[in-house]
């Protein structure tokens, strides 16, 4: 506990050491123009797959909040579930010259060598969450892949699963609507989940289906899987908010809310938050995307002037999961207010304050 308020400390106090030598080269106008000019050289990039996807657009606001508070320009990419678009769009703002310091949620895995390597290349600082082959890490890339930073999947989907399983009383069947097969998170939430369902030996898993994160396709796939199964379905899992709020739309157009319980295993959006508070979802997590958003961008940040020496960070910092809380009916109420933007600020003075330890991989 020392040791980790130490650490805080001097990073607080080097924050303000070197926002006091900026304000003073401003004031002056020349002497330490190196400090202002590397600057002005600063880009901000938050990569997204959609706006649509609430957890994405408040990741986005965190990024905003935080660019904003240190007056650095930021640049957003939407890059739609497309791979290669995200890299050529990453790859196009690289290639401006300017000093790039990247957050990103990787489509799939596989590809955030190729990110990493891009940004560690052009001399930027990148940071990536949710993402990343098993035998891939910060420190074989070098500093300009300053952290990988993620949320315990497993756990996620083994208490939502079990919620489920519970919610429906131990017995029946359900189905399984997972994210993307190729995405780290979706495969750990997945395996997370018949975990917690396995707790329930008087529960059967009827079908298992991608829906990519996509909050129309969940509600198709579901509306075809409740037509294949019938009154077999007692209740629905889903790997985020948005996928568990389409399924619940085609659970209420079979006029069946309350009846076929739905699980989310993450995201708490504020329509999830609301659907749990109304009965018609039993289950989220908190993955707090304001967060994830801005703490991405600190950590870069805080390399890129001094803060932070990525070479002499512990790999515990390197490479981390961040903390979460089970939401359910009992508790939905305390998450339903949006941060201001100075509580998103403020959460990433230490963007480290949130570890709960390293990823066993």
């Amino acid at each position: 506990m020392t040791e980790s308020f130490s650490r805080s400390a001097a990073r607080r106090l080097a924050a303000l050491a070197v926002a006091t030598a900026l304000g003073s080269a401003a004031l002056a106008g020349c002497g330490s123009g190196s400090a202002t000019s590397n600057a002005s050289n600063l880009l901000m990039l938050s990569e997204v797959r959609s706006l649509t996807n609430p957890y994405e657009a408040a990741w986005v606001e965190g990024s905003q909040a935080y660019a904003k508070s240190v007056g650095v320009d930021l640049k957003v990419i939407v890059y739609g579930g497309d791979s290669q678009n995200a890299l050529s769009q990453l790859q196009s703002v690289l290639a401006t010259g300017k000093k790039v310091l990247l957050n990103i949620n990787p489509n799939t895995s596989a590809d955030t060598p190729a990110i990493v390597r891009a940004v560690r290349n052009s001399g930027g600082c990148a940071v990536t969450q949710w993402s990343k082959p098993a035998d891939l890490h910060p420190w074989d890339v070098g500093d300009g892949w300053a952290s990988y930073v993620s949320y315990d999947g497993i756990k996620e989907g083994s208490d939502t699963g079990d919620v489920l399983g519970k919610s429906i009383g131990g017995k029946g069947g359900v189905i399984a609507i997972q994210g993307l097969l190729a995405n780290e998170v979706s495969k750990t939430r997945y395996q997370g989940f018949t975990e917690g369902i396995a707790k329930h030996p008087g529960v059967t898993v009827l079908d298992s289906q991608p829906a990519d994160f996509d909050r129309n396709k969940a509600y198709a796939t579901t509306q075809t899987l409740l037509n294949k199964y019938g009154d077999k379905v007692n209740g629905i899992w889903a790997a985020t908010d948005s996928m568990a709020l389409g399924a619940l739309q085609a659970v209420r157009e079979k006029g069946k809310v309350g009846q076929i319980k739905v699980a989310s295993a993450a995201d708490a959006t504020p329509e999830g938050l609301e659907a749990i508070q109304k009965g018609g979802m039993v289950s989220t997590y908190t993955t707090d995307p304001y967060f994830n958003g801005a703490m991405g961008l600190a950590i870069c940040h805080q390399a890129a002037t001094g803060q932070l020496d990525v070479s002499q960070m512990p790999k515990l910092e390197r490479e981390f999961y961040v903390d979460q809380t089970l939401i359910t009916k009992d508790n939905a109420g305390q998450y339903t207010q949006r941060p201001t933007d100075q509580q998103i600020v403020d959460s990433v003075q230490d963007p480290f304050s949130r570890i709960v330890g390293p990823i066993d991989q």
